[in-house]
């Protein structure tokens, strides 16, 4: 197996009925890279994820994700399907934030953390639990453990929803438009936990709006637009100076 925390496409294609999603996507991310993917709504960037996820699985194409073809393994004469529970394997090394925090409601936030490491891989649950106080430290809520979702705040229960994902010492960490469901003023201690994960050089894919965020955190910026990656560069060299006439006509849009 190559280099944890890499993620590289190919011509990626991903088609739901007669729509085609994903246009001959290429991708290459570093260990450690931050990307953030911008573009309208439609243009496939939540697709995008949730195959690097393997929560959807790609029509044609490559697609590595930590070394390893996702899904799958390559014989000498073709590839073959993994099982179940060897995907599933392979997808505990990539934690998932969503836009909808999906926590367990009838489970306290320290419980939430818990239950990928206990119930997935059978981790003891005392160190599990010492592993969510430290989390929850780490996303400024030590002190809410016991709290369940509904006594959080939306900001509250997304920073919960990225510790639990932590919890599974991933190689990288998706996000979906984490903060689009929060008030404005929540927004940023969101954003201030994704700062640190960056800081640390956790490999980070976030599909976001926030283009201050992408602008002083990011590596490299991806804009797409209707199944196509239409430019890819440096952050800060994209979001000012953009090459490409459509990423020129969305930057002026919402900047």
């Amino acid at each position: 197996m190559s280099a944890d925390g890499t993620i590289h496409a190919r011509a990626i294609r991903k088609s739901f009925g007669p729509k085609l999603v994903l246009k001959d996507v290429d991708l290459d991310i570093a260990s450690g890279e931050m990307c953030c993917i911008i573009g309208p709504s439609g243009s496939g960037k939540s697709t995008l994820l949730r195959c690097i996820n393997g929560l959807e699985t790609v029509d044609s194409g490559v697609l590595k994700v930590n070394g390893e073809d996702l899904g799958y393994y390559e014989s000498e004469t073709a590839y073959q399907a993994l099982s179940k529970k060897e995907t599933a394997q392979q997808r505990t090394r990539i934690g998932m934030v969503f836009q909808q925090f999906n926590l367990f409601p009838n489970m306290t936030a320290r419980e939430n953390i818990m239950a990928g490491p206990v119930l997935v891989k059978s981790a003891d649950r005392k160190e599990s639990a010492k592993r969510a106080h430290e989390l929850l430290e780490s996303v400024g809520l030590s002190g809410f453990g016991d709290y369940y979702p509904a006594q959080l705040s939306g900001g509250q229960q997304q920073r919960v929803a990225i510790a639990r994902s932590l919890a599974m010492d991933p190689q990288i960490m998706l996000f979906d438009e984490p903060t689009s469901a929060l008030d404005p003023e929540k927004v940023g201690e969101v954003l201030a936990v994704m700062k640190q994960l960056a800081k640390k050089g956790m490999t980070m894919v976030v599909v976001t709006h926030e283009m201050g965020f992408a602008r002083e955190v990011s590596d490299s910026l991806l804009f797409m637009d209707e199944g196509f990656v239409v430019e890819r560069g440096d952050a800060r060299a994209v979001l000012a100076n953009p090459k490409e006439l459509r990423t020129r006509a969305f930057l002026d849009r919402v900047l």
